[in-house]
């Protein structure tokens, strides 16, 4: 089971993540403290309904879902829009529950241990390739602290993240929860404190439902940081895997090509295959600083001490061969790994293509910056990353495919039903519902990620196949690969919000696009198996 509280804020971790440190005299966020009615009552049974309820509200983006870990809050939330206010951003929006009872906030819109009540909302530039995520400082996420959501009231609710760019028009919000993705959202010029609007919910009051009031925000104490990471898309070919964002590549070379087994001498293959990751280095790669990284990887069978040597071995091939084919512009970094970093799960029913994909070297680079053009543009506009942000995704389309799988080991049987893909500028939106057919309830941590995932997301053992080129093109990852723990990526942040049979999650995840021409792709769905035609809107 992945841990439940996977998604974090991560360190400074240049140049892929900028970190802002904002001292608490500058940042101007208001606030009080953070109190709550002292009342409880039982989580419902959710209603067995599959995917959530969709509208374009007047007052914003709206979506009903289900959001939380192990007791789901069955919400409205409205999106109003993203609010730059020069030392930091604003995003705005409402929260109405449509349980029968009181409900205490508890985890529902965060995943971060020790941050509970907060609201961890991601924010995307799907053309930019950039995410945001919240303001915190020691304690945790800034902004609204939620208490007991009454039935029926509009709680208005603010999250501060760092400022977002004036050429950014439209971000994404990724919510915890089956609403998932609001794509569209739009960025504009606040004004004012960027605090709450609506009066403040009074501590212990129950408020009428129809009525709209705020929560307390909470001050800052001690130095706040906001995080700003490049996303990276995930390509896999029969030779290798690239991992690229807008500031640099890793390109993964699989050393069953580069090499025989237990060998590090080049074969004949090889040559090829590193004339073009040289060329690729020499159209893209900025020759200053840092220098190239080569690093070799095994997978896990033999001792620690030779899998060290052997993958040091390898990756001083590599680097070799770079050298002579780039002359002296470029320096260079050489490492062994060994089988201490693995992208893929050893031991499982697909062992041998885990192991295949863990024996690597993989070749990073920072990517020269050239000037003369935005790095992203607004709704409407083409980035230079390619691709226009899709407008607010109102509706999923009816189902085009539906599979049943029932490998799991306690008999459980669960079906997919498939929704048209589309596209949120330089990235694909895989969307579909997953349904307990029973018997028995699903287990709250359940996931798909598969022997052969990244190690991190929930739906990383899916991919989406473009059946022209058979290139394969998996999960979009949230910063630089991680070595410590598992990565995050773009994806609702857990899997399974209703358990009960006959009810169903909504799930989506992000992928690279794939060229402008391609307009049905294969959807690999892991253990529901492979779906032909999927339409890409």
């Amino acid at each position: 089971m992945e841990d439940p509280y996977r998604r974090r804020s991560r360190g400074p971790t240049l140049p892929a993540t900028m970190v802002t440190a904002l001292a608490v005299s500058g940042c101007g966020l208001l606030g009080g403290p953070a109190t709550a009615p002292p009342a409880s009552s039982p989580a419902g049974t959710p209603p067995a309904r599959p995917s959530s309820s969709v509208t374009v509200a007047d007052t914003g983006l709206a979506k009903d879902g289900w959001f939380g870990l192990t007791r789901p809050l069955h919400a409205r939330v409205e999106i109003r829009a993203v609010e730059r206010l020069g030392d930091r951003s604003v995003l705005r929006l409402t929260v109405t529950s449509l349980e029968g009872e009181a409900r205490h906030a508890g985890n529902s819109f965060g995943t971060a241990a020790g941050d509970l009540g907060s609201y961890r909302i991601p924010l995307v530039d799907p053309v930019g390739r950039k995410v945001y995520h919240p303001l915190t400082d020691r304690v945790g996420t800034l902004g609204s602290k939620p208490g007991y959501y009454q039935p029926g009231v509009r709680y208005e609710t603010v999250v501060y993240y760092p400022p977002i760019p004036a050429d950014v028009r439209t971000v994404t919000a990724i919510t915890a929860g089956t609403a998932g993705e609001f794509t569209g959202v739009p960025v504009v010029d606040g004004t004012g404190s960027g605090g709450p609007q609506a009066p403040a919910a009074a501590p212990g009051g129950t408020p009428a439902p129809g009525a709209t009031v705020s929560w307390p925000v909470r001050e800052p104490s001690g130095q706040v940081t906001g995080s700003v990471q490049d996303l990276y898309g995930i390509v896999e070919g029969a030779e290798r895997t690239t991992a690229a964002s807008g500031s640099d590549e890793t390109v993964g070379l699989r050393t069953d090509v580069l090499f025989a087994f237990d060998s590090d001498r080049l074969t004949a293959r090889a040559e090829a295959v590193l004339d073009d990751v040289a060329a690729e280095i020499r159209e893209k790669a900025d020759p200053g600083t840092p220098p190239v990284l080569v690093e070799g990887h095994t997978d896990g069978k033999g001792t620690h001490a030779y899998n060290m040597a052997l993958s040091l071995r390898r990756a001083q091939a590599v680097r070799g061969e770079l050298a002579a084919r780039l002359g002296g512009a470029y320096r260079y970094r050489t490492t062994g790994r060994g089988e201490t970093e693995p992208v893929a799960r050893e031991g499982g029913v697909n062992d041998e293509e885990a192991r295949a994909r863990n024996r690597r070297v993989e070749i990073s680079y920072r990517i020269r910056q050239r000037t003369g053009g935005p790095a992203s543009a607004g709704a409407g506009e083409t980035g230079a990353a390619g691709g226009r942000p899709a407008p607010f995704h109102a509706e999923d389309g009816e189902t085009v495919a539906s599979r049943t799988s029932t490998g799991r080991p306690s008999g459980q049987r669960l079906r997919i039903d498939v929704k048209p893909f589309y596209r949120d500028g330089a990235y694909l939106v895989a969307v579909f519902d997953i349904v307990n057919l029973g018997p028995g309830d699903l287990g709250a941590g359940t996931g798909y990620g598969g022997d052969v995932a990244y190690i991190g997301g929930w739906y990383t053992a899916f991919s989406v196949v473009d059946p022209a080129s058979r290139t394969v093109y998996r999960a979009v990852r949230m910063g630089p690969d991680d070595p410590r723990g598992p990565d995050d990526y773009v994806d609702p942040g857990w899997a399974t919000f209703n358990v009960k049979p006959g009810t169903g999650n909504r799930g989506f995840f992000y992928v690279p696009a794939p060229p402008p021409g391609v307009t049905s792709v294969t959807f690999d769905a892991g253990p529901f198996g492979r779906i032909d035609a999927v339409p890409v809107r």
